[in-house]
């Protein structure tokens, strides 16, 4: 069966938060040296917002791998992966929404521009996962494949 073309929108901004969170890795690990090669290296506060550094960049570096992966899943059209989709998009709602009330009185974001983007990342996820939950998309999706790696 033909890949529908929402799908491949869906894992094409997959891919684009994949490399936002690998881009994120890469800050936290300059941040990191930094704090190792700076001159006050040997500070208590140095040493742990290098350890800080080092650990959120290994962490958002493996939610990049593990984005990158379920972006393939999705074009290869794989079950699993638009289960996981659906359930870290609705976590993204929700995450989305709290983060929308947690951040409504700091100062360093004027208000109009965070309520806009959270509205636009909200009206993202909200026709990502309804696209996931159309029916001709779960049957796209439940077609079987034969597997890459056997012949």
């Amino acid at each position: 069966m033909k890949r529908p073309i929402g799908v491949t929108i869906i894992a094409a901004l997959t891919f684009f938060g994949a490399a936002a969170l690998a881009l994120g890795s890469f800050a936290f690990f300059v941040v990191a040296v930094m704090g190792m090669t700076g001159g006050d290296a040997g500070d208590p506060a140095s040493v742990a917002i290098a350890g800080m550094g080092v650990a959120g960049g290994f962490s958002l570096l493996v939610l990049a791998g593990v984005a990158a992966c379920l972006a393939i899943g999705v074009l290869d059209l794989r079950e699993w992966a638009r289960i996981i989709s659906i359930a870290s998009i609705a976590a993204g709602i929700g995450c989305t929404i709290l983060s929308l009330f947690a951040f409504r009185r700091y100062v360093v974001i004027p208000p109009v521009p965070s309520v806009f983007c959270h509205l636009l990342v909200m009206a993202t996820a909200v026709w990502m996962l309804a696209y996931l939950l159309l029916a001709r998309v779960k049957q796209a999706f439940s077609v079987v494949t034969p597997n890459r790696l056997t012949t």
